[in-house]
C-alpha cells in the first residue's frame, strides 16, 4: 500500500505512477504499453458489490499519504473519492481521457492520461475568485495546491448576465451562427406567473452562460442535434448551441467533442408533480444530475438511459415553502442541475465542468421570492395584520403523471 509518512512535499504525479507501477491497488493498472495512461477503478460506493478493501484502497491511501485519514476515522469512500479526483482534476500533469472510460460495467474504471510538460496549460496569474462551500471543498482545494501551484483549466472570463425579469428572457448568448433557431432566439413574456409549465433552461460552458431558455409548454428536447423540421405541433427542442467566444480554443474544443456524444439528448417534463427527466436511449453520453430529489447526498446521481426520474418535487417543495412562510430560515432549493459526461457532486463546484445546465420552475421561483418579500415586509411581525396566504400556498392536487 502507500507509504506511511505522516507530511510530505511530494506531489501527486511521482506518488500516483509509484502506486501504479507497484501493482498493489485493485484496478489501478497502465492502460498503454507507452505507460502515459493508467486506469483507476471507479465503483460507485452505493453498490452493493462496492468492496472498501479493493474498491477504494487507492482512494483510502491518498486520504492516508495527505494525513487526512487517522485511526478510528470513519470509513467514508465518497470523501476519498472526491479528493483523489479533485487532485486529479486540478493538475495540469493529468488528464481525463472520457472516451476511453468505462462507467458501465461492472468493473468500472476512468482512464486518465499523464500529460507531457510541454502541453501542460499554464494559466494567467491572478488571483483565484471561486469559493468552496463546504468544509470537504477546502480540503480538497488545499490537496490541490499541494500536488500543483498550477490549475488545469486556462483563465475564462465569466460573462455577468443580467437577473430574469418577468417581462422578457432572452434564449441565448452567443451569435446567431451558435445553432440556435432565430423562433428560439426572440424574446418571450412571462405573463402567466405560477404556471407550472413553465421552466427556465441555462446552460453553461465551463462556468460561462451560454443560453437561457424558456420552456412554456412543460416538455421539451435538449440536445446537441439541431432540431427536425416541424409539421404542425410537436415537442419543443432546445439546441446545445456550438462553443464560441469568449471562450477560448482549448475549451471550444473541448467542449465541441462532449457534443459530439449528445446528440440524442435528454427529455425534459414541468408539470404540477415536478421536474422530470429521462437520458434517451441514444444518448451516449454520460448525464448526473443534483437537485432537491437526489438520493445520493454527496455522491453522483446519474440519469440512466431510458428512466424517467423525478429531479424536483413540487408538493414537497410546497411544505419547505410554507415551513419557511412560518418559521423562516432558509429557502427551499428549487434548482436541478444537469451535469454531461462528467460526474458531479455537491462538493464539486459547476464551474470546473465541461457543460452543465441548470432548470427550474418559474413558478417555484416565484412562490421563493414573493415568500421572501412577505418575510421582509414590515406586517408580518403583528399577527393581527397579516392577510391570507397567496393563492398558491393551498396544497396542489396530486396528479398521475403517467
Amino acid at each position: 500500500m502507500a507509504t506511511g509518512k505522516a507530511r510530505t512535499t511530494r506531489k501527486l504525479k511521482p506518488w500516483l505512477v509509484e502506486q501504479v507501477e507497484s501493482g498493489k491497488f485493485h484496478g489501478l493498472v497502465w492502460d498503454n504499453d507507452k505507460k502515459t495512461c493508467f486506469r483507476i477503478p471507479w465503483k460507485h460506493a452505493g453498490k452493493q458489490d462496492f468492496r472498501h478493501d479493493e474498491d477504494a484502497a487507492i482512494f483510502k491511501a491518498w486520504a492516508v499519504y495527505k494525513n487526512k485519514l487517522h485511526p478510528g476515522d470513519k470509513l467514508d469512500a465518497a470523501a476519498w473519492k472526491t479528493r483523489l479526483r479533485c487532485a486529479l482534476n486540478k493538475s495540469p500533469e493529468f488528464q481525463e481521457v472520457p472516451e476511453r472510460s468505462q462507467l458501465d460495467i461492472s468493473e468500472p474504471y476512468k482512464v486518465y492520461r499523464i500529460v507531457p510538460p510541454g502541453e501542460q496549460v499554464v494559466p494567467s496569474s491572478g488571483k483565484t475568485s471561486r469559493k468552496r462551500k463546504s468544509a470537504e471543498e477546502k480540503d480538497s482545494s488545499s490537496d490541490e495546491m499541494e500536488s500543483s501551484e498550477l490549475e488545469k483549466k486556462p483563465h475564462i472570463v465569466v460573462l455577468a448576465m443580467p437577473l430574469v425579469k418577468e417581462e422578457t428572457v432572452t434564449s441565448t448568448n452567443f451569435q446567431e451562427d451558435s445553432g440556435m433557431g432565430s423562433d428560439s432566439s426572440s424574446p418571450e413574456t412571462l405573463n402567466t406567473l405560477h404556471n407550472p409549465d413553465h421552466m427556465l433552461i441555462k446552460v453553461f460552458y465551463s462556468g460561462v452562460e451560454v443560453l437561457q431558455h424558456l420552456v412554456g409548454s412543460g416538455g421539451c428536447k435538449l440536445s446537441a442535434r439541431s432540431p427536425p423540421v416541424q409539421i404542425g405541433c410537436g415537442m419543443e427542442h432546445v439546441q446545445l448551441p456550438v462553443p464560441a467566444e469568449p471562450l477560448d480554443v482549448v475549451t471550444q474544443d473541448k467542449t465541441n467533442k462532449l457534443l459530439k456524444v449528445l446528440q440524442a439528448g435528454v427529455m425534459l417534463e414541468s408539470n404540477i408533480d415536478g421536474i422530470f427527466a429521462q437520458r434517451q436511449k441514444g444518448c451516449s453520453g454520460r448525464v448526473y444530475w443534483l437537485g432537491p430529489c437526489a438520493s445520493q447526498e454527496g455522491e453522483p446521481n446519474k440519469l440512466e438511459r431510458d428512466t424517467l426520474v423525478k429531479l424536483f418535487d413540487t408538493q414537497k417543495f410546497q411544505l419547505e415553502l410554507e415551513n419557511y412562510r412560518i418559521h423562516g430560515g432558509m429557502p427551499p432549493e428549487y434548482k436541478v442541475t444537469l451535469c454531461f459526461g462528467e460526474e458531479i457532486s455537491d462538493f464539486d463546484c459547476s464551474d470546473d465542468k465541461v457543460i452543465t445546465c441548470q432548470i427550474e420552475q418559474i413558478m417555484a421561483a416565484e412562490m421563493v421570492r414573493d415568500t421572501t418579500l412577505y418575510l421582509l415586509s414590515p406586517h408580518v411581525s403583528d399577527p393581527l395584520l397579516q392577510g391570507p396566504p397567496a393563492p398558491y400556498m393551498n396544497p396542489l392536487p396530486a396528479l398521475d403523471i403517467h
